[in-house]
């Protein structure tokens, strides 16, 4: 019994310690990375002149490399989305400066070139008649793109590319649009892979719906800091704009008519100090720096417009010392008093009784009451919400290093031999989300995790027909996208979590229904434990907190061993779509560092899509993952008792090919 109450009591000492340690070093490291980034970047820029270098770093730029370039691909599949496409494009890249230029790297660091000549059919690639000798249809297509995307984009060119691809079905013409870009490119230009498209998005049908994925919504988000934090900063300016119209010789010139005193001079003094440090902080925005000089003629500027002086400073002091100043003002000081006693008070407390009794305490916005009933209840919850930022913060680092490093002793690759650069893609056919809903209703899981159970059913097969031993349990990297971001930008940072999927189940061997149980464990798992993960992952999406405080040869070292044993990216993209004329949709997030595959379940409408990005030597073993996808959900389906639901569609679809693709 000792024991058990011990042990919480050492690893809350031991994390507390470890988190007081971490603190300190992270904030010294911020500063010498951060300062070491700087001169860095001033000395390629010295050195290179003609070239912009990108200041900004992010994970996804450490860990590029030959082997995984970083280019994000979205296909769409539509009824118009091909017409006007040059036109669109050639708009595009009018108003987008990056848009035109060529990616380099000098000297480790990412730098643009601007080319001389740009034209947009060098970017703008259409399919030819036929593939291999036969022409291009559902056969075949997955064939064709996977080729297509196997191909590097050129480096003297600005690395984006659309490719229209017109496939024949049953002799009827259908469009395909390829959108391979960057992600620095859409990172630094603020822009969706669907941006290269001209499409048309109706906001009538958005339903802005909370997606069920596990892998969002790790943690409430905080209520009561930002409310109060924007009550204060509304107070402040209130009261600071008060100030103003009171104090301030620009607002009233009657200030300085007269003699001022001593507290009248300190106020002055207070809006020239604050409209300079404001002053300040607007020109730090737009320049890297200021010199003294500039700094000390900011401040005799903010102090000539309201005549601040010595001399203003020296007749306050003398007037505030003179006896029958000092007379005058104890007198109106008492009078002040007296009044405020018996006249003012009562008054006062008359009114802060009726804001007690009344419900409607808004009524009565001057009161302390009213002031209390808003801001006591906020502070409370506030300081619950710090209490548990805090508890998340201090277990952090010792969760973070369980998880990474501890938990999971054994590794995983997805391919043994050691991978080429070339991106090979596959996708399977439309799973349909009433028959995974159905599912879901009878087990108890999130569609998601039924989903996942599919995923790693197709996985047993790939490993049986590939030359890689299976392991126990494939480690995956797994983020939320939805799919707002995928074609409407927003600024809503995801973050990662890492769960085990488990290829072989304690009790029975290839039992579908234990291998859905033990994913949900272990994705519960994650979602209890991995708050921290999936914070810190998601402030370095937004602001870049991993990369300001790590170096980043430490920082590619340390993740490119964390990807050797999570080989596996996985994106799940849910959401409705509000975009016209597209009848399908497929993204690929590319692998990053030693990952070997990159996964994607995306939903588009009413069916659900296994996307596979790989390396080009695993093909074309990654068909058999789409190929046997759907095919899964069927059999889990059939194990339960779920009746399948009938096709939606008659007519085959070039993104549902009717043979299976790469045999």
């Amino acid at each position: 019994m000792i024991g058990i109450v011990i042990s919480p009591m050492v690893n809350l000492g031991f994390s507390f310690a470890l988190t007081t340690f971490l603190i300190p070093l992270l904030l010294i490291a911020y500063l010498v990375v951060t300062w070491t980034r700087k001169c860095w970047i001033r000395f390629v820029k010295w050195k290179h002149p003609s070239y912009i270098v990108v200041e900004e770093n992010s994970i996804r730029s450490i860990l590029d490399q030959g082997r995984n370039h970083g280019i994000c691909t979205l296909l769409v599949q539509g009824r118009s989305i091909v017409k006007g496409v040059r036109n669109h494009l050639a708009h595009l890249t009018s108003t987008r400066k990056f848009l035109k230029s060529a990616l380099f790297t000098r000297w480790g660091l990412y730098v643009w070139k601007e080319l001389d000549y740009f034209s947009v059919d060098d970017h703008l690639a259409t399919s030819p008649s036929s593939f291999r000798g036969r022409p291009i249809t559902e056969n075949n297509i997955q064939d064709y793109i996977s080729d297509v995307t196997s191909k590097f984009l050129p480096r003297r060119l600005p690395p984006w590319q659309v490719h229209i691809v017109t496939c024949f079905v049953r002799g009827e013409e259908r469009q395909i649009c390829l959108v391979r870009a960057h992600h620095l490119l859409l990172r630094q230009e603020h822009l969706t892979l669907a941006d290269f498209l001209p499409l048309k998005y109706s906001t009538d049908n958005w339903t802005c719906q909370e997606s069920d994925s596990p892998f969002t919504n790790l943690y409430a988000q905080p209520y009561a800091l930002p409310r109060l934090r924007q009550m204060l900063i509304e107070s402040f300016s209130n009261y600071w704009n008060d100030f103003l119209y009171n104090n301030d010789p620009t607002e009233r010139p009657e200030i300085l008519k007269k003699r001022t005193g001593i507290f009248q001079c300190v106020k002055i003094a207070t809006i020239v100090l604050i409209c300079t440090l404001k002053e300040l902080a607007r020109q730090c925005r737009k320049s890297e720096g200021l010199k003294f000089l500039e700094v000390l003629s900011i401040v005799r500027r903010e102090s000539s417009k309201r005549n601040f002086t010595s001399r203003l400073i020296f007749d306050s002091i003398a007037k505030s010392f003179n006896p029958i100043d000092v007379l005058y003002t104890c007198v109106a000081l008492s009078w002040y008093m007296v009044i405020t006693s018996f006249l003012k008070t009562p008054l006062l407390l008359v009114r802060e009784l009726r804001a007690l009794q009344s419900r409607h305490r808004h009524c009565y916005p001057d009161t302390l009451t009213y002031t209390l009933s808003c801001y006591l209840p906020l502070m409370f919850q506030a300081i619950r919400e710090t209490m548990s930022i805090s508890w998340i913060a201090v277990t952090a680092p010792k969760i973070i290093i369980e998880e990474l490093f501890f938990k999971y002793p054994q590794s995983n690759r997805l391919q043994t031999i050691s991978p080429c650069g070339r991106k090979v893609v596959a996708w399977s056919e439309e799973v349909d989300v009433e028959l995974v809903r159905k599912i879901a209703n009878v087990t108890g899981a999130t569609e998601t995790e039924i989903l996942l159970a599919a995923t790693v059913d197709a996985l047993k097969e790939y490993f049986k027909h590939s030359a890689v031993n299976v392991p126990d349990d494939v480690f995956a990297t797994v983020k939320y996208v939805s799919q707002r971001a995928v074609f409407l930008r927003n600024h809503e940072a995801r973050g990662i979590l890492c769960v085990a999927l488990p290829t072989r189940t304690p009790l029975f061997h290839d039992d579908l229904i234990e291998m859905l149980q033990v994913i949900q464990r272990n994705v519960q798992d994650a979602r209890s434990r991995q708050s921290a993960i999936y914070a810190i992952t998601a402030a370095e999406t937004s602001c870049g907190l991993i990369s300001s405080c790590v170096p980043s040869i430490v920082l590619k070292l340390l993740l490119n061993q964390l990807s050797k044993r999570y080989s596996l990216c996985l994106t799940h993209v849910d959401g409705d779509l509000p975009v016209e004329g597209v009848d399908g949709a497929v993204y690929w997030r590319p692998p990053q560092g030693n990952c070997n595959m990159s996964m994607t379940l995306h939903r588009h409408g009413n069916g659900v899509r296994l996307g596979i990005m790989g390396d080009a030597l695993i093909g074309p073993q990654h068909f058999i993952v789409a190929r046997t996808f759907p095919k899964s959900v069927c059999n889990l389906a059939g194990v339960l008792g779920v009746p399948r639901a009938p096709s939606r569609s008659p007519s085959p679809n070039p993104l549902n090919p009717t043979t299976s693709p790469g045999y």
